[in-house]
């Protein structure tokens, strides 16, 4: 009989291999408060897992994890495994929660793929900003997909991404009319990839889009904040047909940088480091120095204004944080 066997460069179960029933490995496909779902090889059905105490805040367990297990007496309807370790992460995506400390949110990721809105909820391009900044610290390849594109009548929302085409790959859907559904598809077939953005962007649409079958429950947008009900309540890994994985998550109203060097931020714009070797300081922080290579680049339109500021902005709130 052959082994499970993990693969570091995909992310995933290889298919090729057998899997060994008395592997002590196991994927975390979601976590349930203090136990998790674990599946022991690929096609396996899931099981109950309770987390061992010492495990459960640090390093804590998330979907994507790849955890050491050992089976435990069955009790009634109880988990019927422990976990007893996790194993050290390729990266973790994670965003601050109501006290401003990392919350994670999945592990040993491909691809973070930023769902944004032209409108229902409205698009907000300082969010985009701040999860490619934290896909890039984190050492993880962005795409950037705007869902319902049917709702940008004017294209305005499409011209405001067209700077993010030099950074990422630009996808543009639409759930409803099933448009741009192959494009994102082809972007992250074979991949382990998390969606994020705003509730009621649509993140649970196209995973239904991309999973036949899965049936994700939707939510409206609140009419009145222009925000969407959260219908995901957890982060949970699912099987893409044809091979790769894709992370549905809680929608989000606010994501914050908090852990990331202020002196650091500049290095997680491409379109700064570029630049940065020609400036006359190291460390350059672009926003006051004399012999800046960024800001003239800005002023003849070879870098975005618009994500310059927003740049400019983000680091001043990650001042205030640390002050």
């Amino acid at each position: 009989m052959g082994t499970s066997k993990w693969s570091e460069r995909a992310n995933c179960w290889t298919s090729t291999v057998s899997p060994d029933p008395s592997s002590d490995q196991a994927l975390v496909v979601e976590m349930l408060g203090l136990e998790a779902l674990i599946r022991l090889a690929p096609d396996a059905p899931s099981r109950r897992a309770l987390i061992r105490p010492g495990l459960r805040k640090k390093p804590g367990v998330v979907a994507g994890d790849w955890v050491t297990w050992k089976p435990v007496d069955e009790d009634a309807d109880g988990p019927d495994a422990l976990i007893t370790a996790v194993a050290p992460r390729e990266n973790l995506l994670s965003r601050p929660d109501f006290r401003g400390k990392p919350k994670p949110i999945a592990a040993n990721l491909d691809y973070v793929v930023v769902v944004a809105t032209p409108s229902d909820p409205p698009l907000r391009l300082g969010l985009v900003d701040r999860y490619l900044a934290a896909a890039a610290h984190n050492g993880i390849d962005a795409v950037v997909c705007l869902n319902k594109v049917d709702l940008d009548l004017d294209g305005s929302a499409q011209a405001q991404l067209l700077p993010y085409a030099r950074l990422c790959p630009v996808v543009t859907t639409s759930a409803v009319l099933e448009t741009g559904i192959e494009a994102l598809r082809r972007a992250v077939q074979g991949k382990r990839s998390v969606f994020v953005g705003h509730s009621g962007v649509g993140k649970s649409s196209l995973a239904n889009a991309l999973i036949p079958g899965l049936d994700r429950r939707i939510g409206e947008v609140n009419d009145t904040i222009g925000r969407g009900r959260h219908t995901t309540t957890s982060a949970r890994l699912l099987d893409l047909p044809g091979g790769g994985e894709l992370v549905d998550t809680p929608g989000i109203r606010a994501f914050g940088l908090s852990g990331i060097d202020v002196r650091r931020l500049s290095e997680l714009y491409p379109e700064f480091v570029e630049r940065a070797d020609d400036c006359r300081f190291r460390g350059c922080s672009h926003t006051h120095e004399p012999g800046c290579a960024v800001r003239p680049d800005v002023e003849s339109g070879e870098i975005d204004r618009g994500r310059y500021e927003r740049y400019v902005m983000i680091r001043q709130s990650i001042l205030e944080e640390d002050f």
